[in-house]
Formats: structure tokens, sequence, C-alpha cells
């Protein structure tokens, strides 16, 4: 059961980082096309994007942790079913 909640958590934080890169996508897409794009609404989408960004960074940085931290338990959990 423990090894299973563990295992569901390092999902979880995966899946938050696998979302943030999808939305970084989507920014940048939105900053290309509106550089393409003449002054106006784009710049608006761009800011707002661009604005996300250290937001984020935050996210991804406190997914990495909670995986990490997942991580370290689970070894011990997985060694200790061994014995």
């Amino acid at each position: 059961m423990a090894i299973s909640s563990v295992t569901s958590t390092m999902h979880t934080a995966l899946s938050g980082i696998d979302r943030i890169g999808q939305r970084i996508e989507q920014i940048a897409g939105n900053v290309a096309s509106g550089i393409e794009s003449e002054a106006g609404e784009s710049s608006q989408v761009i800011k707002s994007g661009i604005i996300d960004l250290p937001q984020l960074k935050h996210e991804a940085v406190a997914n990495m942790k909670v995986f990490e931290t997942a991580q370290s338990l689970l070894n011990p959990l997985l060694t200790q079913n061994r014995k």
C-alpha cells in the first residue's frame, strides 16, 4: 500500500511537469505568432504568457522536489519488501 501511494505521488508530480511543458509550448507558439502579427491584441497574449513563466518555473521546481522526495522514500520501501 505504501509503495502504491509513493508511486502515485511520483506520477502526479510527473503529470504536473508535463502540463507545465505543454503550457510553455503554448506560450512559445503565442509569442511566435504574435511576433508575426501586427501589434494590438496579440501583444496582450504575449505579455500574459511571459508573465506566467516565473510561476511555471516555481511549479516545475516544486514538482521536481515532490518527485525526488517520493523517489527517496520509494527506494527503502522496495528494499524493505525484499527482506
